[in-house]
Formats: structure tokens, sequence, C-alpha cells
């Protein structure tokens, strides 16, 4: 088996499409996220809101899928052959993975700003969008190299780019899983701190790390557990519930049919993020114990959108402020709001993939190859005392 799994990289790149459209409402159709009939442009708006059909925009549904995914792939290959060194090894490139292409995200957003070619805040008088504007951040050289290097992976800082929100969790969730690869990832007490962790984070965007690699366990570590509920209707229950969890709305649920799902108003438990969890859990059940949903999330189109998917959600957003915003910045004075709003999706939206497939290829896929080679030559020492050890066993027993 290859270090990728094509279809869950097929889901990751349908998971970074969705973000980019949640941008497209948060800016254009503020009303989905902010529930306030004085913003609303279209008529569509109220209905999507607390309904299924935000799973089309619902991005914080998609970064949970993609935090349940990391728990899974990231220990998979442990629980396969328990076997530590890639765990030290992906320990080793973590940070400069996340780090190389987030940070070049950062300079190219700080270069909008430097060049003032943010347009973002030219439109929010017609959008009535309150999302932040990343334009407003310090033109210093040293705050945004302060900004991309650490604020960006251990403070969850996202000025420059709000996207990178995520990176902390990403940085701190993958370092929890090899924490509990090595230290109890052989051992049968595990469950237990599966159970422990689990509780502690039952609230938080952390509790993704934790199911993904649960699941993984569940799957490779000697039988697969996952054959239990292998069954055609049991996915179809699993998908269905994980799509009406995942579809948990921004706003209020009161008078939805998400009013069950809040079992104490005001309590302060976070219901978002933990449904949004929780059903990509489900739907990663679903899709491991489906042939049909593997074939097709291992399509080529899926492939292909997996292989650029984080470079994907690293620009897009840059991109909607500078020029989709000006874009629209041009039109919106000769069109009615709606045209406006779909000529400017429908031209914005290749130039945000042709620089996602160009960063990828400059950027994320060079930075992988590169931390590919540095960490073999890192652990090469390791490696061939293992081998020599190997060989000198399997000469003690000829021998013998």
């Amino acid at each position: 088996m290859t270090s990728k799994i094509a279809y869950l990289d097929g889901l990751r790149g349908l998971a970074a499409c969705v973000v980019v459209v949640s941008h497209y409402f948060q800016v254009f159709a503020p009303s989905v996220f902010e529930g306030r009939a004085e913003i609303e442009h279209f008529a569509f708006e109220r209905y999507a809101a607390v309904t299924p059909i935000n799973l089309l925009f619902n991005g914080n549904f998609s970064v949970c899928l993609f935090f349940v995914l990391s728990g899974f792939v990231l220990s998979y290959r442990y629980f396969r052959t328990k076997d530590s060194l890639p765990v030290y090894a992906s320990a080793l490139r973590r940070y400069f993975r996340l780090a190389v292409p987030a940070v070049l995200s950062v300079v190219l957003a700080y270069l909008v700003i430097v060049f003032g070619f943010g347009y973002y805040d030219d439109i929010r008088g017609m959008t009535l969008s309150s999302m932040p504007d990343p334009s407003i951040a310090s033109a210093s050289f040293l705050v945004m190299i302060q900004e991309a290097f650490y604020h960006t992976f251990f403070t969850y800082g996202m000025t420059y780019n709000p996207v990178l929100w995520t990176m902390t969790y990403e940085l701190f969730g993958s370092f929890l899983i090899f924490a509990f690869l090595l230290l109890v990832g052989r051992l049968k007490l595990r469950f237990l701190v599966y159970l422990v962790l689990g509780w502690l984070f039952i609230d938080s965007y952390y509790l993704g790390f934790v199911l993904g690699m649960l699941l993984s366990d569940l799957v490779y570590s000697g039988r697969n557990w996952l054959d239990l509920i292998r069954r055609p209707w049991m996915n179809f229950l699993l998908l269905v519930a994980g799509l009406y969890l995942g579809s948990f709305p921004y706003l209020g649920v009161e008078g939805t049919i998400y009013a069950l799902l809040v079992w104490q108003p005001g309590s302060g438990f976070a219901y978002f993020p933990f449904y949004h969890v929780i059903g990509s859990f489900l739907i990663l059940i679903a899709l491991l114990n489906s042939p049909w949903l593997k074939a097709l999330f291992s399509r080529t189109l899926f492939s292909y959108l997996g292989k650029i998917s984080f470079s994907l959600y690293l620009v897009h957003f840059t991109i909607l402020c500078s020029f989709g915003s000006f874009l629209f910045l041009q039109l919106q004075p000769l069109l009615p709001y709606s045209i406006s709003v779909v000529l400017t999706v429908l031209i914005t939206t290749p130039v945000i993939f042709a620089c996602a497939h160009l960063f990828y290829r400059w950027v994320d896929a060079t930075t992988l190859a590169v931390l590919a080679r540095w960490s073999k030559r890192m652990l090469l020492p390791i490696t061939n005392r293992r081998k020599e050890r190997l060989r000198a066993g399997v000469e003690e027993r000829l021998g013998q």
C-alpha cells in the first residue's frame, strides 16, 4: 500500500472545494452565516442556512473532515506495521510540511496588501459581509514574518490569510497523534486512552484527530472491525446520518430539524464543532466500507482535486479578496447584484484553480519531495542499523 490512499485524497479534494464555495457565500450572501434579514440578497438564503442544503457551503464541516482524515492518514501506516520509524519521520517533517506552503500563502497575501491589490473592503458596503478584511493587516515585513512562522502555528493566528486558523489545530493535532502512537500505540490500554481523550476534547476540533486515529486503529490493527457493519443499508444510514450532523447550521436551530440535537440550550457546549466532527467520522466509516464510494472518490477528477487540495485551500481566499473583489467592483455598477455575483464566481473560479495548480507544482509538490529526501537522509543511520541487526539475526539462525 502506498503512503496515500486515493479515495481519501478524493474526499479531501471535495471538502476543499466546499471551503472555496463557503467563502463565496460568506462574501456575497453573508446572511446564511449571520442570520440577519437586513443583509439578505437572495430569497433562498434563510431556507438554505438551516437545511441540509448548507452542505454546499458548510466550510466548517469540510474543515472537520480534514481533521478526521488527518487523524486516519497520519496513523494508518503505524497500525498496519507497528513500526515507529514512519512516526518519527512524519514528526520530523510535519512542521515544515505545513509551514512552507502556509508561510508562502501569507507572503502572497502580504504582497497583495503592500501593492494595494486588496479590494474586499471596497465591496463590503455592497455585499454587507462582516467577514474580516485581511487587507487591514500590518504592512510591516517583520510583523508578517512573525505571523507566518509563529502565530499561524502556535496561537491560531490568521491575520493575513484567515483560512490559516486551522494550522494550529493541524500541528498540535498531528503531534497529539504522534505522541499517542509512540507512547501507547502497542498497548491494549490505548482504548482507555481514546476514551479519556474523547472526553477531554468532546466539543473541540481536536476530537476529529482522535476519532480519525481510532478509526485507523479499528481498520488496520489486525482484524478490520468495520467488517461487522459492512452492509449496504448500514453504509446508507451512516452516510445520511453523517450528512445530517455535518449540516448542523451556523445559525440558531430553534424550530429547525436540528433542534432535537441541542439537549441543553445555553449550556456553553460547542454543538457546532461537535456535530461536524461526528458527522465527518460517520462519513469516513461509510466511505471505508463502501466499494462504490471508494471507486467514486478514486476517479481522476477527485484524485486531481485531492492533489491540489492544500494549495487550493491556501490561495483561494487571497484571490477572492483581490481579483474576485476587483472584478465584482467593476461589474456591480453596471449589472444587477445577482448577475454580478454569478459572473464574478464564473470568472474568478478558474483563476483560483489555475493559481492553486501552479502553487501545487512550484510549492507544495516541491516541499513534499524535498522533505521526503531530507527525512530519509536523517533516518538513514537508523534504517541501516536495523538492516544490520536483521542480517546478523538471519546469519545467526542459519549458523545454528
